[in-house]
């Protein structure tokens, strides 16, 4: 009976998407009236937007938005932004937030593992603290994938990835959603919250899963906030019209 018992269990997770655990660890904080994340934007994303001197007539995409305080801020600085979550929680949050501030973000509910229900392109897209939760190979290269193809022609991405880029870390996915007490920043309360995922990779195996979807890979380095700790931050672009043909042609 045990063995049948663990057995359904193991099948209820299979059936749920892993690194789902953040939905449930927003919608449990935002009931108790806390949030995760601060307000404070990622300065990552303010060096990016400040060396590309980005007009405020180009629209930017965030994906893996969270709670939005990256997009809160763009919008608030007169930027057009589209930002994406996979957790319904943290996009209502989002929308109470922009409310609150007089902000608008065009908000969207939609995994970013299969984007296909997005189909316009932008020249600008980033993602700050999501990679990093994907374990799986296969989950990686389809998140990658989708961020490639949200991207114009010689379009440019910041990805913002959790690590030092030489230690090689992951959990176990089959924890994911348990309870685990955290300790909430903020409030200083302590907190029962959904455990989430982690792969910490080395910057050999990060350049080539990038160079493997076929982005441009322009800078590479290591950044350390006070949010996330240490990073390991890229700038990447999209291959052009000829160079995509060229890439496609050479691996055909």
């Amino acid at each position: 009976m045990a063995v049948y018992t663990k057995q359904i269990e193991r099948n209820e997770f299979l059936m749920r998407k892993y690194y789902l655990a953040y939905e449930e660890r927003y919608r449990k904080l935002h009931d108790e009236g806390l949030t995760w994340f601060s307000d404070i934007p990622s300065p990552e994303l303010l060096d990016w937007v400040e060396n590309n001197n980005i007009s405020l007539e180009d629209e930017i995409c965030e994906i893996g938005c969270g709670e939005g305080r990256d997009a809160l801020y763009l919008s608030n600085k007169g930027y057009k932004v589209t930002a994406i979550d996979v957790s319904e929680s943290a996009i209502l949050k989002c929308k109470e937030l922009a409310r609150i501030k007089g902000v608008h973000i065009d908000l969207k509910v939609a995994d970013a593992l299969s984007l296909s229900e997005v189909t316009r392109k932008y020249k600008w897209v980033y993602s700050i603290a999501t990679l990093h939760m994907l374990v799986d190979d296969n989950d990686r290269y389809n998140y990658l994938t989708s961020l490639y193809n949200l991207l114009e022609p010689s379009g440019n991405l910041l990805l913002v990835n959790l690590g030092d880029g030489e230690h090689e870390r992951k959990t176990d996915i089959t924890h994911a959603f348990q309870l685990q007490e955290r300790n909430h920043s903020a409030s200083g309360r302590k907190v029962m919250i959904a455990s989430t995922t982690y792969r910490g990779v080395n910057w050999d195996y990060h350049k080539k899963e990038l160079e493997r979807i076929g982005f441009n890979i322009e800078e590479a380095f290591n950044t350390e906030n006070k949010e996330y700790g240490k990073c390991m931050t890229v700038y990447l672009s999209k291959k052009g019209d000829d160079d995509s043909k060229r890439y496609l042609k050479q691996g055909s």
